[in-house]
């Protein structure tokens, strides 16, 4: 067997780029959450829009953590964990909305937008 198989060459300057890149407050941050949000909205709860709009107004863009919240309570965190509401849209708006929005090809559309975004800046 060859003395380097198996290996793979790591371009660390391109790691370290990329690590940069995503520092709190970078502007691939700021853009990552605002399409986090906007990708996962049609999937947030709408019984009142309340939840989705909390989204746009709590989540401090370029934090790296998107907050859903109303009127101060934690309410994201219970209707997150929330299986046994018949929201508005069902099945498509429900519980778990990010990580459903993520498995159902949203992660594949994330990294093409993220690869975008970094072949703009």
């Amino acid at each position: 067997m060859a003395k380097n198989a198996g290996a793979v060459k790591v371009n660390t300057e391109a790691i370290n780029k990329l690590k940069k890149s995503f520092s709190p407050g970078s502007s691939l941050q700021k853009f990552v959450d605002m399409e986090v949000v906007r990708m996962s909205d049609p999937y947030a709860p709408s019984d009142t829009a309340a939840l989705r709009k909390s989204a746009f107004t709590r989540t401090e863009f370029g934090s790296g953590m998107v907050i859903y919240e109303i009127y101060g309570k934690p309410d994201g965190r219970n209707t997150w964990n929330d299986e046994t509401s018949l929201f508005q849209d069902r099945p498509r708006r429900g519980p778990y909305w990010v990580k459903r929005m993520l498995d159902g090809g949203g992660r594949e559309k994330l990294l093409r937008e993220i690869a975008a975004f970094m072949k703009r800046a």
